[in-house]
């Protein structure tokens, strides 16, 4: 049954490649059993959307996979129909099944609208480009947001190398992994003690450029990674029909209210272990910090790499993520919505909602934090 289910989830991974930005790759939901109820045809556009929206959700997050979650999911409906009489717009839609989905600890189950997806666009255009390679740092920009996606400056003195990691996203010119290695090597010429790792305005991307930074600092022999469920579910198999035979084996092997746990990643046959920075490692977390950006710190936590310093989190070491877009059919509401739970490598913490730095300092004043990092981490 597992090696049946590994090969139909291999195929499985590619929906993620789809452009968010594209509404034509959002699945319209529209194989509900509900659609054919007398409440859902006399209900009006909103309501009927909201009832379609209530039984996708209940059916997909992997929250809700525990029947005794799914009953109080439902028993939010009838004040949604009821709200949704009055409900003129697709925005103020929208909003009402934001409000709905409460304190889910999720940044990844979210709404918008067609409207809404267009103006943000507008505004992106309208913004002038800025480059993400690396660029020169000064004083006067240590602990305050760069333009690039990352960069490094090294202030021996100290011996100190600060490292601003805003978005886990390769430079278009200057991929991560290259990035890394020449920023090593600069610190080993130099004879540098103690990273700072300063993600306090990252909110998230490729999770592979924090485990290309971790590989650095932490032998992969060694490391303790976060464990995988996902959830099968109905608008999964509809990004590939081959899941729904995937759901079907599940289930018939009594796996009804069960999250499926996904096969731990092997280390590839030629993997070679990069040179590892045995000085000190201080990571900055704020409250930007979030997204893969969390699961960085999370890894770095879990594994007793470093020092963590700034703000409590406002993201959940154990987390949902890997989502699914959809459309709601009769109005232009689109959503995305996790598939997937990853639980952190410490079973006992499994539950926290945040992380708490072992420092805190507050990262409002950034010259007075920097001050902090040199006095308490750099050469004495």
């Amino acid at each position: 049954m597992k090696k049946s289910l590994c090969a139909l989830l291999i195929l499985f991974a590619g929906w993620q490649t789809i452009q968010a930005q594209d509404v034509s790759k959002f699945k319209v939901l529209s194989d509900s059993a509900y659609q054919s109820t007398a409440e859902y045809q006399a209900a009006n556009k909103y309501q009927k959307d909201a009832i379609l929206f209530m039984d996708m959700v209940a059916d997909t997050h992997p929250y809700y996979i525990k029947e005794e979650r799914r009953a109080e999911w439902f028993a939010k409906k009838q004040t949604l129909i009821e709200q949704c009489k009055s409900i003129e717009t697709d925005e103020a839609f929208a909003d009402a099944l934001i409000e709905a989905l409460g304190p889910l600890h999720d940044k990844h189950t979210d709404l918008t609208t067609i409207k809404r997806m267009q103006e943000s666009k507008q505004k992106a255009n309208k913004k002038d480009d800025v480059t993400d390679v690396p660029g020169p740092v000064d004083m006067e920009h240590i602990m305050r947001r760069h333009e690039s996606n990352y960069d490094y400056q090294l202030f021996p003195d100290h011996s100190i190398c600060y490292m601003q990691f805003n978005q886990c996203v390769n430079a278009k010119d200057y991929p991560f992994a290259q990035f890394l290695n020449d920023m090593f090597a600069k610190m080993d010429e130099s004879g540098i003690k103690t990273l700072v790792v300063d993600a306090q305005y990252n909110n998230g991307g490729s999770s592979q450029l924090c485990d290309e930074l971790l590989l650095h600092l932490y032998p992969l022999d060694k490391m303790k990674h976060f464990s995988t469920y996902l959830r099968f579910s109905d608008l999964m198999a509809a990004y590939n029909p081959r899941i729904a035979i995937a759901k079907k084996s599940w289930e018939n092997d009594g796996h009804k209210d069960e999250l499926y746990q996904m096969p731990a990643p092997r280390t590839p046959a030629d993997f070679q272990q990069p040179k590892l920075f045995e000085g000190k490692v201080v990571f900055v977390m704020g409250k930007r910090t979030f997204s893969s950006a969390g699961m960085l710190f999370t890894l770095a936590r879990d594994n007793h790499i470093g020092t963590i310093i700034g703000t409590t989190s406002t993201f959940s070491p154990s987390h949902y993520g890997e989502v699914l877009p959809y459309r709601l059919p009769n109005t232009s509401v689109l959503g995305s919505i996790s598939c997937k739970f990853f639980a952190r490598p410490n079973a006992a913490m499994v539950d926290d909602k945040c992380m708490t730095p072992d420092v805190k300092v507050n990262l409002d004043d950034k010259d007075a934090a920097w001050k902090y990092i040199i006095d308490n981490y750099g050469k004495k």
